[in-house]
């Protein structure tokens, strides 16, 4: 299950801290490996974003760069420019900065509620959470398997803020070519705040996790492969429906292709009962250098 402590530690990344009307900045403590997580990028822009929105408009649609890799020991300043106040739609950039340079920027349109024509596809059929172990159980019996010890691999085992079931199981350490998708079931538990804001950034933040692994794993590597640089370029992501994350969700994702050095992915998420309730893509860096 998760950790509720893990559970807070992130929703906390969502409060920033007011330096002007329109500039917001974080300076508790970044996570991440060796450079900022991309997600607490993204869903801290969003949050500034907000800040400066009318309350009966909600983010729909979010564009974003990464530009340069995000300093783990440094503040981060969110400038927020409004582009656009209208009675149906508004639209807001955000630029995060670390030292003088953005490295991160976005745009974000937000719309209120209306009635409209609906479609939408259908959800895949899977195996239910249920009846499949968890990343973390899966990866610590490979482990056992392998006759290693967890303490000398404690980024694999790591657990996170959310449960994460995959449908499809992989051997990291004999990654081979696998076909171009990957679902995985996800529950964040009972615990986050019924608060749309912060459901969306949370969402924001957690569909980074795993997006390019897709692409990875269609080309046999991941992140445990030696020489591969892995980098997100870009992200964007589609909100379709009022959130309630308090269940299990489908994060299915497939990836169309990777070629010069990029792998490209797409990702659907459906709450428990079918409803498409997000989309996002996202194009990365796979750059695997000489020995």
């Amino acid at each position: 299950m998760s950790d509720i402590s893990l559970l807070k530690k992130s929703l906390s990344l969502f409060k920033l801290k007011k330096a002007s009307k329109d500039t917001f900045f974080w300076s508790g403590k970044n996570v991440g490996y060796k450079r900022i997580f991309g997600g607490q990028v993204m869903a801290q822009s969003l949050v500034a974003a907000y800040k400066t929105v009318n309350t009966e408009h909600f983010a729909h649609s979010f564009h974003s760069y990464f530009l340069r890799p995000g300093d783990m020991t440094k503040e981060i300043i969110f400038s927020v420019d409004r582009i656009r106040d209208g009675k149906s739609f508004t639209t807001r950039t955000v630029k995060a900065i670390q030292d003088n340079e953005v490295i991160f920027n976005c745009s974000i349109s937000f719309q209120k509620k209306e009635k409209g024509l609906e479609h939408q596809i259908d959800m895949p059929n899977v195996p239910a959470p249920e009846s499949l172990k968890s990343e973390i159980e899966l990866r610590e019996a490979l482990l056992e398997k392998l006759n290693m010890n967890k303490d000398d691999m404690p980024m694999f085992i790591k657990q996170k803020e959310i449960e994460m079931r995959p449908v499809e199981e992989q051997d990291y350490f004999n990654p081979k070519r696998m076909p171009p998708y990957k679902n995985t079931w996800i529950k964040i538990g009972e615990l986050i705040p019924d608060d749309q804001v912060i459901q969306q950034a949370f969402l924001l933040y957690i569909s980074d996790m795993g997006l390019l692994a897709a692409a990875n794993n269609s080309v046999g590597v991941n992140f445990l492969t030696k020489n591969l640089q892995n980098a997100s370029l870009d992200h964007a992501m589609w909100f379709h429906r009022k959130l309630n994350l308090t269940g299990w969700f489908l994060y299915s994702i497939e990836s169309p292709i990777s070629r010069n050095a990029r792998g490209f992915s797409r990702g659907s998420i459906f709450s428990e009962n079918g409803d498409l309730v997000a989309s996002c893509t996202q194009e990365g860096l796979i750059r695997l250098w000489d020995s």
